[in-house]
């Protein structure tokens, strides 16, 4: 009868209790027979991962690694006591990762029961860390061949112990013509004096070198470390020469943009977030009358007039936060304080931009004092003009009136009379007068006849019928077919909607408005060459839109400037008296149309 497991515990306990469990290595048990653990201490369970209930359930062969059971058997096989006393085995953690051993085995025989005691030692972190020192030349030497420096290494002689693949491309020459040559004879001679310099300072000084040198012979800047050591010097060599090439292009550019800056006639002002000056351009010099100097670090407020300086630090740090880049300072126009007290006015521009990850503000100023002063005198000027203008409609007008007045109650008047006398004149000699003077007298009533005509074609001229009386509608609309009489070979239409026939403008925009539209007209019809023309009158009580089109040739380009297009700006003036605007649209071949548009100025 095979024993128990409690029978082999309570044997154990008296001859082998304090070995076996409070051994820190791991051991077990097992029968020699059947391979079944009898045994097992705590040190075994924690590297195997199980439970002792769980342990005591496996045999031999399910600790074992698979690629060993063949092994394994072979060795069980041999005879008792002939059996190797320690083997390297592969076992598996209950979670199947692998862990190299050195078992110990001692045969044992409890009641007959052929038994054996394993003494487990984890050889693991052993074999794994003499892996490591075997792979560790192997790998040393794969980093030093990866590396896209020349790497090369020299003794106290300076000849080659060690060149990776790029310092063999770099000396052009194979390693095995390389190791234990001297350096300075495969060195071209353009830098063979400065490296064997820095060398023989690394050396003297214990410490690493760097520096660049130019190989005139292969066109290339390089960039070299230098370190020593006892057995000699580890050295790199990189091409850098993209790298210089960027630095010099950078440099040339920080060149350039340094004189474009001196250069310009505008102030550029730089500063940090703080608004203390950093550049002060000759262009600021000149327009502040102050040296870069003075203003080297003072705070930009100097600069303005003392009124402005409690909110400028405010808008100057609203700025820097906010994320525009650039934008224009104040409402277009800043002042400026030179340094003998004087204000000058700025068109002013403040950009954002990042440097080495701090904040700039970059001001560009230009003086426009002189223009400011220019157009406020021009402004004035115009509005002298526009007064002038403005007395001048008024007053001609008033003329217009007062000759159409006397024209219709005095010259018409008059013309009437000589009709009637004439007639008389003629009734009284109907019997006497001979055939000259009867044609003498038909002469002078045509003659009076295209007098009255003339006179009342001058009254239309003067006093556009039915514009004081009936409105801007009804005017055009009787000038329209005045002129559709007169040139009939043309289409001319008017376009007003009902709602807007009865409405009514204050009388100077509707005189200007008629004086416009005829004086459209009268171009259109004389220079155009159209075959249509159309006038709309649109609005309301608070506005009042009018606009003449044609279909002829238009305007060439730069023809409005002419000085022969006295008529447009005529119509422009009188727009402007009112307070309205006349815009001219005209493209060759495309015909010609004047608008006109007047609001109430609020």
């Amino acid at each position: 009868m095979e024993s128990t497991f409690e029978d082999v515990s309570h044997k154990l306990q008296i001859s082998y209790r304090l070995l076996f469990e409070r051994n820190p290595l791991p051991m077990w048990v097992y029968d020699v027979k059947t391979l079944r653990m009898l045994a097992v201490n705590a040190a075994a369970l924690a590297q195997y991962g199980y439970s002792k209930q769980e342990f005591v359930g496996l045999t031999l062969l399910d600790l074992h690694y698979e690629g060993d059971i063949a092994q394994l058997n072979e060795h069980l096989k041999l005879p008792i006591g002939t059996q190797p006393a320690t083997r390297l085995w592969r076992h598996k953690h209950r979670n199947g990762d692998l862990i190299e051993v050195e078992m110990v085995t001692e045969e044992l025989e409890l009641d007959g029961l052929h038994a054996s005691m394993a003494l487990v030692r984890d050889l693991t972190e052993q074999r794994r860390s003499e892996q490591e020192k075997q792979d560790l030349p192997q790998r040393l030497a794969i980093t030093l061949e990866s590396i896209t420096d020349a790497f090369f290494t020299l003794d106290l002689d300076r000849r080659f112990t060690y060149v990776n693949s790029r310092a063999e491309a770099f000396f052009s020459a194979r390693r095995a013509e390389l190791l234990g040559c001297s350096v300075l004879e495969k060195l071209p001679g353009s830098i063979r004096t400065v490296f064997q310099c820095e060398c023989d300072r690394a050396l003297a000084e214990s410490k690493k070198m760097n520096f660049e040198l130019y190989c005139a012979s292969l066109g290339l800047w390089l960039e070299a470390d230098v370190y020593p050591s006892a057995l000699g010097l580890a050295v790199y060599f990189r091409d850098v020469s993209e790298k210089h090439a960027a630095d010099q292009c950078l440099l040339e550019k920080r060149e350039t943009l340094a004189a474009v800056i001196n250069s310009t006639n505008n102030a550029v002002i730089s500063t940090g977030q703080e608004g203390l000056i950093k550049i002060f351009n000759p262009g600021a010099e000149r327009i502040f009358r102050r040296t870069r100097e003075s203003m080297q670090g003072q705070p930009l407020e100097l600069l303005l007039p003392e009124r402005f300086r409690a909110t400028h630090a405010q808008h100057l740090r609203s700025f820097g936060e906010s994320p525009g880049s650039s934008r224009m300072m104040g409402l277009g126009l800043v002042k400026g304080l030179r340094s003998d007290g004087q204000e000058i006015d700025l068109e002013a521009t403040i950009t954002q931009v990042t440097v080495n990850q701090k904040l700039i503000l970059i001001v560009n100023l230009k003086d426009v004092s002189e223009r400011v002063r220019t157009e406020a005198e021009s402004e004035q000027s115009r509005l002298q003009l526009s007064e002038l203008t403005k007395r001048l409609m008024t007053q001609e007008k008033t003329l217009v009136k007062r000759v159409a007045q006397a024209l219709h109650d005095q010259l018409g008047q008059t013309m009437a009379a000589i009709r009637m006398a004439h007639e008389t004149i003629m009734t009284l000699q109907r019997d006497k007068a001979t055939s000259g003077i009867d044609r003498l007298q038909a002469q002078m009533g045509k003659l009076i006849s295209q007098g009255i005509r003339q006179v009342r074609q001058v009254l239309v001229d003067l006093r556009p019928p039915l514009l004081e009386e009936h409105g801007l509608a009804a005017a055009l609309d009787n000038e329209l077919r005045n002129r559709s009489l007169t040139q009939p070979q043309i289409d001319i239409s008017i376009s007003v909607k009902p709602e807007i026939a009865s409405l009514r403008w204050p009388s100077e925009v509707e005189y200007a408005a008629f004086m416009v539209a005829r004086e459209a007209i009268e171009n259109s019809l004389r220079h155009s060459g159209a075959t249509s023309l159309s006038v709309s009158l649109y609005g309301e009580a608070l506005s009042l839109h009018l606009e003449v089109s044609d279909n002829g040739i238009g305007i060439a380009p730069g023809g409005m400037q002419k000085t022969g297009h006295l008529g447009i700006l005529s119509m422009q003036e009188r727009a402007h008296t009112v307070g309205a605007t006349v815009t001219i649209d005209s493209g060759e071949a495309y015909g010609t149309s004047v608008s006109f548009s007047w609001q109430p100025t609020p």
